[in-house]
């Protein structure tokens, strides 16, 4: 169903639904509750013997009560090993179904990378040797390609298979650039993801940015100050969906990209929530707007983007530094961001949440208090490849499941008013490893007096 969360990461294997994880924790409390109470039993039971109630010419509820100890201990007993075994079966069915998607996940990437690779080495060639070939291809993809992303065809690429044969591709890009330029498949597998891992979407991406340079798009370009906006200092944000809610919305702030909470605790340096918003426009072409789809590739090639340097600087000029904990949230290409940030040095972020942002080729510090949360028929976090990860928590949801997809925009399930959904699921959910991420995500600002919050927007200047 749509409303179902699935969790992973947090360094476990395992994999399963919010309930499921909740339920299983019940069993565990359960099972410890009736040990507890038949300990107790025990006691009560030895303090006075049968023979005891026999010498001291007790009545029948007496000796009937003794009886009746006998067995609700034994019934406790029973209760607690059943307990214990349901919350076995389900911890290691999500185990399990946790090696399997990790298994397929791998399978699929593999076979991507072979495609991929392949297509590559051979692609160009056959298409130089047959100029029917070639313009039948480059006319499929002027006609099909714009159309994918139409509201048309939300059925195909709002699903979770598309989406994972696009995570896949995109994972896969470095292979194909290999492959076209003619590197041996023995030392492509050396140099690649599964071996030395000199390349990756990082290189694929920087190397289509070089491409594109020559063709006058994809160019990144210094960013500058346009404005500050002053909010009244509001409480510290409780909760997933509160956070979400304070990341901009640039209609809303006049072309604000960045927000900055500051606060106050007694005898610490100041502390800071940071929120970044989502991409603008999807225009290639560098032009004012720095949340455009030049950074968008920028952040997976490596820090850099017009985006994280505006958000960068914003952070600077709201007296941000190494001694001062952060933490980031972030929405679609706000969450790329806010993770290429987490990962840097300059700044010391100590938590990190993110909502349908291409996250999956960030490499993010172990010790990072960090949730990141993907809609599986969401394309956009699909471009940022297999996500790796695994310490933090993962939340997935198949938004669309079992309802119908609506075609009033394109690729429906990347939008802010779904995630807002999620969000709202998250708060309510039940198992440890959502309550333990939020309860540090709050924790950091316990105690704390709020003082300032400012909307900052930046734009691109030429060289």
């Amino acid at each position: 169903m749509g409303d179902d969360l699935t969790i992973s990461g947090g360094g476990s294997v395992a994999v399963a639904t919010d309930e499921m994880f909740a339920n299983a924790q019940k069993l565990t409390e359960l099972a410890l509750q009736a040990g507890s109470m038949r300990e107790r039993l025990v006691v009560i039971d030895a303090l006075v013997s049968s023979t005891a109630i026999a010498a001291a010419g007790a009545s029948r509820g007496g000796v009937r009560a003794e009886v009746d100890i006998d067995v609700a201990s034994s019934a406790l007993a029973d209760v607690a090993t059943r307990a214990q075994r349901l919350e076995w079966i389900l911890n290691r069915a999500a185990d399990g179904y946790g090696f399997v998607d990790r298994t397929v996940e791998q399978v699929g990437s593999q076979l991507a990378e072979s495609v991929a690779f392949w297509a590559g080495r051979f692609g160009p060639a056959l298409m130089l040797a047959n100029p029917a070939l070639t313009l039948g291809v480059i006319g499929t993809i002027v006609a099909v390609g714009p159309r994918l992303f139409s509201r048309q065809n939300n059925g195909f690429i709002t699903n979770p298979f598309t989406v994972g044969v696009i995570r896949n591709l995109a994972t896969a890009a470095d292979d194909g650039m290999l492959g076209l330029l003619g590197v041996p498949p023995v030392v492509a597998r050396a140099i690649g993801d599964g071996g030395l891992g000199l390349t990756g979407l990082a290189v694929a991406a920087g190397t289509a940015m070089k491409v594109g340079s020559v063709g006058g798009i994809l160019t990144e370009t210094p960013v500058r100050l346009v404005s500050t906006q002053q909010k009244p200092g509001a409480a510290p944000p409780s909760g997933f969906a509160d956070r979400l809610a304070r990341v901009p919305d640039t209609d809303e702030t006049g072309g604000g990209q960045v927000r900055i909470e500051r606060y106050e605790i007694a005898g610490e340096p100041d502390r800071y929530e940071v929120f970044v918003a989502g991409t603008v426009t999807f225009s290639p072409v560098a032009d004012t707007e720095p949340w455009d789809m030049t950074s968008n590739l920028a952040n997976a090639a490596g820090a850099g983007s017009g985006s994280y340097e505006s958000v960068a600087e914003a952070m600077r000029l709201a007296g941000i530094d190494e001694s001062n904990p952060v933490q980031i949230t972030g929405y679609s290409q706000g969450g790329g961001t806010a993770a290429r940030i987490a990962a840097s040095s300059e700044f010391t972020v100590v938590g990190l949440l993110t909502f349908g942002g291409p996250t999956g080729n960030v490499d993010l510090p172990d010790n990072l208090n960090a949730v990141i949360v993907e809609h599986v028929d969401d394309v956009v976090p699909a471009l940022g490849g297999t996500q790796q990860n695994l310490n933090a928590v993962l939340v997935d949801r198949d938004v669309f499941a079992g309802r119908e997809i609506p075609d009033t925009y394109a690729v429906p399930a990347h939008h802010y008013e779904y995630y807002e959904e999620t969000a709202t699921l998250m708060d309510r959910a039940r198992s440890d490893q959502l309550t333990d991420a939020v309860a540090k995500l709050d924790a950091f600002t316990a105690g704390s007096t709020a003082v300032s919050s400012t909307v900052y927007e930046f734009e691109r200047v030429d060289d």
